[in-house]
């Protein structure tokens, strides 16, 4: 009875995994593969076991009413763990099948997703938008554009109003010279009269060429970076 006690409490906490994996946006099919192929094993054994008990039952004592009743109800709910695994798996991957085909929808468009980073290919002729928004009025803003190795490299005053703003930048240094190619991120530091903070949202920019899926997120590629489909928040053209 221990032995498929013990069966039982492991499926049902594998059950309870697979509910949150299937809760979860990031939660992969593969996660939940693994969590059906190990219900499914269980489940052999049990039945393996309770096959076998019965076989090998003394015919002058058979085993007792109340404890093959109990086998049965668990043997019963090991059952029904396993159907709910399968349907949890099978509702992850539609929901990711489902978050695909709608981002395939951003193909060849233009969006503005949240996110600061962008790249350039070290050529005068690439000047990418660098959008944000204040949440309220400010007295100074300033953006900051930053290298991979941390370094701000540019700052450039930009509008203080409330809302949304975008700059296209040059791609040139502070000064002057040609930034080499590579990712950069951009940030925006904006402060009242009393020189508090005021909140500054950035936004990526540019034509979705491509999406792939990672641990299933669904993700979209824009002017060079990679960007979650579920930060974008509106398509420009």
């Amino acid at each position: 009875m221990s032995l498929l006690g013990g069966i039982a409490s492991n499926t049902s906490s594998n059950s309870s995994s697979s509910s949150n994996s299937a809760s979860s946006a990031s939660s992969s099919s593969s996660s939940s593969s693994a969590i059906s192929a190990s219900v499914q094993s269980e489940y052999n054994t049990f039945l393996t076991i309770l096959t076998t008990e019965l076989q090998n039952q003394d015919p002058t004592s058979p085993l007792d009413t109340n404890q093959f009743t109990s086998q049965l109800v668990q043997f019963s709910a090991l059952e029904q763990n396993l159907q709910t695994n399968s349907l949890l798996q099978q509702l992850v991957t539609n929901q990711s099948q489902g978050q695909v085909n709608s981002a395939l929808g951003y193909l060849g468009h233009t969006v503005q997703a949240t996110g600061d980073s962008f790249q350039l290919d070290g050529t005068s002729t690439d000047t990418p938008t660098l959008a944000y928004s204040l949440a309220s009025n400010a007295n100074t803003a300033v953006l900051n554009v930053v290298n991979s190795a941390g370094q701000t490299v540019r700052q450039i005053s930009v509008p203080t109003t409330a809302g949304a703003h975008s700059e296209t930048f040059d791609g040139n240094d502070t000064s002057g010279e040609q930034l080499p190619a590579g990712t950069y991120t951009f940030q925006v530091q904006a402060t009242d009269t009393k020189g508090n903070a005021i909140a500054a949202t950035t936004y990526e920019t540019g034509e979705v060429t491509g999406i792939d899926t990672t641990d299933g997120v669904v993700n979209l590629h824009i002017g060079g970076v990679t960007v979650p489909a579920s930060n974008v928040v509106q398509v420009i053209s």
